[in-house]
């Protein structure tokens, strides 16, 4: 990312706003008063606000060119699903937030993860159809293949931007059309990448949460004598949990295997991790597995969802013991509307209507 002088960010936005020197001083002065950073952290601020671009290299950037570590970088998206914040637990016993949003562009989707002070700052100013620019977040690795911008306390988030890259992004009435193929299951194959599958929800498997990196999302340890928690990656971390829910799918062509992870599966059975973590400790300490906990916490607590009509969309992958498996990176309620006029378009192309 290439480095640009306060100095050099003043003037930039002198000669692209008309403010004068004075003026723009004054507003650098009073960022740093307001988000406690330092001068040159506020001069960039106060040029992102403005929609004065500062970088060439970063201003190009969409989310398909986002790799797992990369740092510091500048997307703009528009916010597509909010999930509701919830708490984890932190290494010094105190208790911490994160909430997460998806966002789009015109090249894919991601999600953005907002931790602690920047969930306070930005999730309740931030609307479904909003878009916004991320700027100085960090992008990590992904259960459900979606990357993911994580906003720290060095990220910041512009709402509403005007940014060229704005334009590109289709409204949000269209983006599921544009970015993923509708199939029926019968025609789904092993290795195929954004689909989207509509259908009956006919089986839960089981439903566990487990503590997760934050960093890599893989499974953490406690060790007692240290008594902190271990990822064999990213050494001691503040875990998080994770919610993984497995059920099979039936739209009238074919059945198929569906994990979903995360703020999905919470949605979805409308549970916290907690909740869930709570009730198989209960169970374990009965004598259960886990595996058991997880398959008895499925049939009883949560057949409700059984006969549930939604849409998933994600990639399948093939498992040597259980075959294709939909890894989902949403779902939604079926859109009955949508539906219709997805029908009418489909007629209309093979020259019915």
């Amino acid at each position: 990312m290439a480095m640009i002088t306060k100095e050099e960010i003043v003037e930039k936005i002198r000669r692209e706003t008309g403010m004068s020197i004075e003026e723009i001083e004054d507003r650098i002065r009073e960022l740093m008063r307001i988000h406690d950073i330092s001068e040159h952290a506020a001069a960039l601020l106060l040029a992102e606000e403005l929609g004065v671009i500062t970088t060439e290299e970063t201003s190009a950037m969409k989310i398909s060119d986002l790799r797992p570590g990369m740092t510091d970088v500048n997307i703009v998206g528009r916010v597509l699903k909010k999930y509701p914040p919830r708490e984890y637990t932190k290494k010094d016993g105190s208790l911490g937030r994160v909430a997460s949003l998806i966002i789009y562009d015109d090249t894919g989707r991601a999600r953005v993860v907002l931790w602690d002070s920047k969930v306070l700052e930005y999730y309740d100013k931030i609307e479904v159809g909003d878009v916004v620019k991320v700027l100085d977040a960090q992008v990590r690795e992904s259960l459900s293949g979606l990357p993911e911008l994580h906003v720290n306390f060095r990220a910041r988030i512009v709402l509403n931007p005007e940014d060229p890259r704005v334009e590109d992004i289709p409204p949000i009435e269209e983006v599921r059309i544009t970015t993923y193929t509708r199939k029926k299951i019968k025609d789904i194959e092993a290795g195929d990448r954004f689909v989207e599958v509509r259908g009956t929800i006919a089986k839960v498997y089981r439903v566990l949460v487990y503590d997760a990196c934050p960093e890599c999302k893989k499974k953490v340890d406690y060790d007692p004598g240290m008594g902190v928690w271990i990822c064999p990656e990213h050494g001691e971390v503040e875990p998080i949990k994770i919610t993984i829910l497995d059920f099979g799918l039936d739209d009238g062509t074919g059945y198929i295997r569906v994990t979903l992870f995360g703020d999905d599966a919470e949605e979805l059975l409308g549970v916290s991790p907690n909740e869930i973590s709570e009730k198989i400790r209960e169970m374990e300490s009965m004598g259960m597995s886990m595996k058991e906990a997880a398959r008895k916490l499925a049939e009883e607590d949560f057949y409700k969802i059984v006969g549930k009509e939604i849409v998933v969309r994600g990639n399948v992958i093939e498992d040597r013991f259980l075959g294709l498996i939909l890894r989902a990176s949403s779902w939604e309620e079926v859109n009955y509307r949508e539906e219709i006029e997805r029908i009418k378009r489909e007629l209309e192309e093979m020259g019915v209507m």
